[in-house]
């Protein structure tokens, strides 16, 4: 089976003296997310190649995934950080997006992400949100079913679907609604003439 490749951003304080005292730690978090995510066998892993601390780093960020061409985005927080930072990120960045929060109580990362989740939702981004250690099977499980559902919806993507004739014995809802399935799926419905299987 073909991985499920997911893109990782982290971020961080928007204050660059508040950044660079706690970005190793950042790091850390990053890591363990990462560890925990490729040990289940059914994911590559792109990580952003810095912290997402200020704007321009946000584009980039999200820019890395695309070019990267990851089925979802998981945006992590284990600290404070800016919330319009996700909300650039998700510009570019492939969606589905999942805000991912750590434990780490001397810091507030799970405000963070519950802030960064709000924002998103408050420009018409639906994130799902999970929140514990990655170490934690239920969580990462939880995370592992968002990835799953998010990657075969990725993988629908510019396929077609063929229908042969119209709708049979009159019955709407045995035929595919070719706007809402491309809409929906970004699958094309491909009307085929019955008539065509006879010639």
């Amino acid at each position: 089976m073909k991985k499920r490749k997911v893109g990782v951003i982290t971020f961080s304080d928007g204050r660059d003296f508040v950044h660079n005292d706690l970005i190793e730690m950042n790091k850390g978090f990053q890591d363990r997310l990462v560890k925990a995510l490729e040990a289940t066998g059914e994911v590559e892993v792109v990580t952003a190649s810095d912290i997402v601390w200020k704007p321009s780093l946000a584009k980039k960020a999200g820019k890395e995934l695309m070019k990267a061409e990851v089925e979802a985005t998981i945006f992590n927080y284990a600290i404070w950080c800016w919330p319009h930072l996700s909300v650039i990120a998700s510009l570019y960045a492939p969606g589905p997006f999942l805000t991912y929060g750590q434990i780490n109580p001397s810091y507030p990362g799970m405000v963070g992400q519950l802030a960064a989740a709000g924002a998103l939702e408050q420009v018409g981004i639906m994130p799902e949100r999970v929140w514990g250690n990655p170490e934690d099977s239920d969580v990462i499980e939880r995370v592992m079913h968002f990835l799953r559902a998010a990657s075969a919806a990725a993988r629908l993507k510019g396929e077609r679907y063929g229908m042969f004739g119209g709708r049979p014995m009159g019955m709407y809802t045995a035929t595919a609604n070719g706007d809402q399935w491309l809409k929906e799926f970004g699958v094309d419905v491909e009307q085929i003439d019955q008539y065509e299987l006879v010639v």
